[in-house]
């Protein structure tokens, strides 16, 4: 018999800081997902006194089947849970794929996927010329903003025209004039109030940048550039606060914004395959079949 010694790769003090503040910001997400959830939804009784909103910890815990002990270690980043538990609650959180799928990596011990290095970056850089009339940009893990084509550096700006703590997609999405049209109260009006000549609507894509940098700033807790970007957000757009601090996450969906007038529809597309790298176009819609000639008319 051959006897094997398997040596275990000791992990660094700052990947073991990493995984302790993923852990964190699970039961920050738990914590604040418990209370949007109606006890009634749940077909817990509506009535009774509730010092909180939403479910209690023990009903939480009953509902997913795990003791009440295990799931407020959760909630503290204290435990762990496989990927089973974490589905079992997010189930009763009324979560969707994206929303348990974001639980069980923040429960992972695993560290996220980061981008590939800047050489790398670089001649990705060339695939944005591929949409010669869409804008388009180049993002990191982060979604700092990496390069820009041509229309995209004309409606939103091109990331060397900026400070380097403002080259992040969001920054430059909040500093179109139609943002400013978002309430304070909604984080997803009907329509801006006040459309943009150039760029409208922006307030469905704004969102949903913003949900999938929520989940890049869950998966990257502790990084100081996601604690910058975060502190600029709130610096430079303090009206949209209440965006800011929201924890929702979710699909990004496929959000319609108008660019000088023409309809276009937001894509978020990973080339590699991988979340750490992502391309963000707005691609006009194709015309229908008589719309052109309807307009000279």
């Amino acid at each position: 018999m051959v006897s094997v010694e398997v040596t275990a790769t000791p992990v660094s003090a700052a990947g073991r800081a990493a995984v302790a503040a993923r852990r964190r910001e699970l039961g920050r997400c738990l914590r604040a997902y418990r209370a949007l959830v109606d006890p009634a939804s749940v077909g817990l009784p509506a009535g009774g006194r509730r010092r909180a909103r939403g479910l209690r910890r023990e009903e939480l815990a009953a509902l997913s089947g795990i003791s009440l002990t295990w799931y407020t270690g959760l909630e503290q980043g204290r435990a762990t849970a496989s990927a089973q538990v974490l589905d079992a609650v997010g189930r009763v959180l009324r979560l969707d794929e994206v929303g348990r799928q974001h639980l069980r990596r923040l429960g992972a011990d695993d560290p996220p996927p980061v981008a590939p290095p800047g050489a790398y970056l670089g001649d990705l850089a060339g695939l944005l010329d591929s949409w010669p009339t869409a804008p388009a940009a180049l993002l990191d893990h982060r979604l700092d903003v990496v390069a820009v084509n041509g229309p995209w550096a004309r409606v939103w700006g091109a990331p060397a025209d900026r400070e380097p703590a403002r080259r992040h997609v969001l920054t430059m999405l909040a500093a179109s004039p139609a943002s400013s049209a978002l309430p304070a109260s909604s984080a997803l009006p009907a329509s801006p109030a006040h459309p943009a000549p150039a760029v409208s609507s922006i307030d469905g894509l704004l969102v949903s940048v913003a949900r999938q940098f929520r989940m890049a700033a869950d998966m990257h807790a502790g990084d100081p550039r996601i604690t910058e970007i975060g502190a600029v957000l709130r610096l430079d757009h303090p009206d949209l606060e209440d965006l800011w601090d929201c924890r929702g996450v979710g699909a990004f969906g496929r959000p319609s914004i108008d660019l000088a007038g023409e309809p276009a529809t937001a894509h978020l597309l990973h080339p590699t395959g991988q979340p750490s790298l992502a391309v963000l176009v707005a691609a006009p819609r194709p015309a229908l079949p008589g719309a052109r000639e309807g307009r000279r008319t």
